[in-house]
């Protein structure tokens, strides 16, 4: 079995999961219950993180 999450497989999901949406995600709906404001930490782009790793090394 491969282990790789392939553009094909994502698609596939997707599908699956507009026909079957998770649970969780339709009882969070119907509550009205809605995901907290991203901490900073969400935020970090690709130069945070590059910078961090720049040598190779985290800092």
């Amino acid at each position: 079995m491969e282990r790789q999450f392939t553009l094909p497989r994502y698609h596939a999901l997707w599908r699956y999961w507009r026909r079957h949406p998770p649970v969780h995600l339709m009882v969070a709906a119907y509550l009205g219950i809605k995901p907290d404001e991203p901490s900073p930490v969400d935020e970090i782009g690709l130069a945070d993180l590059l910078a961090m790793f720049g040598d190779g090394k985290i800092r």
